[in-house]
């Protein structure tokens, strides 16, 4: 009996177990994810500029590549939020770029391809961004090439070598051609300049000779790149697809002194060189170059806000920093081939080649704006001829824009 009792007992406790589990409470389904929903793209007043459910384009790529980095932003997060995305983009500015590059683009051979990026200089925000004309390839020669910036790369020159020493009137040998270094270099375009030519002339005259020199002898390539970075070049850019490194030589070292002339390693892409010019224009105050100004759920809750990035470039101390651009600035304006507004043109020659040009550029800026303009050619071996098509579009925009 007392065995019976036992063997039932156990029973009992097996049964009770058993009952425990079978009636826990089970953990709650989870939910659903949410709903995919159109998002869209805003100017910066808030008029519509793109919608998900339309086709990509190279400006769209560019703010969504933007967002990627700032958390949960990628493309079905944006779906989920119903987000709206409002950009920096002027919609008068953006038009401006469109119908000036439309309007000029096709009087030139099918080959020629142009990019027209502007920057506001107080924030930087991007004003405008025209990749190219309608019917061209799909190419985005606005922030998906990378291209030699040539002589527009001077001004950077010269921040670093005032900040090594030197001064807007220390002279080095302008003549041409010179062997400086070991490397043969002459002036383009049978520019001349004395024995005593000063880093004004230089940069004002776009003198090979002379900047290769205080750059090499003078001033080295660690302090050209460090310039280059404080006046917003970013050590690494995305082009098509692609982690591309700026300013870099094999490596990883630094680069070869063909930089100073805006040549070999420092290509970059036409918004970069905006970029440049954007901290010359604001007086030596730099910004982050950016396409986002604040991203918000369909329900108006603010997910993101992009922040002031405001930073004094050349000094740590803001007044030195402007009066080092100001210097810079007040070459350009004596110089400028844009009456009352800075602008500096470059080309850059094909590799082994006299006097035939990869591709020409007009840079600089207004009181409200930096501008470039990329005339380039689909075909990375054909020349461009230097006919002022990059100048009249930079011109043609700046009076609209």
């Amino acid at each position: 009996m007392k065995r019976l009792l036992s063997v039932l007992g156990a029973l009992v406790l097996v049964l009770a177990v058993v009952g425990v589990v079978v009636w826990q409470p089970r953990d709650p389904e989870p939910a659903p994810p949410a709903p995919l929903k159109d998002f869209s793209l805003q100017y910066a007043d808030g008029s519509p500029l793109w919608s998900s459910k339309d086709p990509q384009t190279p400006l769209v790529e560019q703010v969504l590549a933007e967002l990627r980095p700032q958390g949960s932003f990628q493309f079905d997060d944006l779906q989920r939020a119903g987000a709206k995305i409002v950009t920096t983009l002027d919609p008068k500015a953006q038009a401006a770029g469109i119908e000036v590059l439309e309007a000029n683009a096709p009087a030139v051979a099918g080959s020629i391809r142009s990019s027209l990026t502007a920057v506001d200089p107080a924030t930087g925000g991007v004003l405008a961004y025209v990749p190219g004309a309608k019917g061209d390839d799909k190419t985005d020669y606005a922030g998906g090439v990378l291209r030699e910036p040539g002589s527009a790369f001077f001004p950077v020159d010269v921040v670093a070598a005032v900040q090594n020493g030197q001064t807007l009137d220390s002279t080095f040998d302008g003549s041409a051609p010179r062997k400086i270094a070991g490397v043969t270099i002459r002036n383009e375009k049978n520019v001349q300049c004395s024995k005593q030519c000063t880093v004004r002339e230089a940069l004002a005259k776009s003198v090979n000779t002379a900047m290769y020199d205080v750059m090499v002898n003078k001033v080295g390539m660690r302090s050209t790149v460090a310039s280059a970075r404080q006046a917003g070049v970013p050590e690494r850019v995305v082009v098509a697809g692609e982690e591309k490194k700026l300013l870099v030589g094999e490596g990883g070292n630094v680069p070869g002194a063909g930089v100073v002339l805006g040549g070999d390693e420092a290509a970059m892409r036409p918004l970069d060189l905006t970029t440049v010019y954007a901290t010359f224009a604001a007086g030596g105050v730099r910004h982050q170059t950016h396409f986002v100004t604040q991203v918000s759920g369909d329900n108006g809750h603010l997910l993101y806000q992009t922040p002031d990035s405001a930073s004094s470039a050349f000094h740590a101390d803001r007044a030195q920093s402007k009066a080092i651009s100001d210097q810079v600035t007040a070459v350009l304006k004596e110089t400028t081939r844009c009456p009352g507004v800075v602008c500096r043109v470059a080309d850059y020659e094909l590799p082994g080649t006299l006097d035939q040009l990869s591709h020409t550029w007009t840079v600089g800026y207004t009181d409200r704006m930096a501008i470039t303009v990329l005339v380039d050619d689909v075909q990375p071996l054909q020349p461009v001829r230097d006919d002022g098509l990059a100048t009249t579009i930079w011109q043609k925009f700046a009076e609209r824009g």
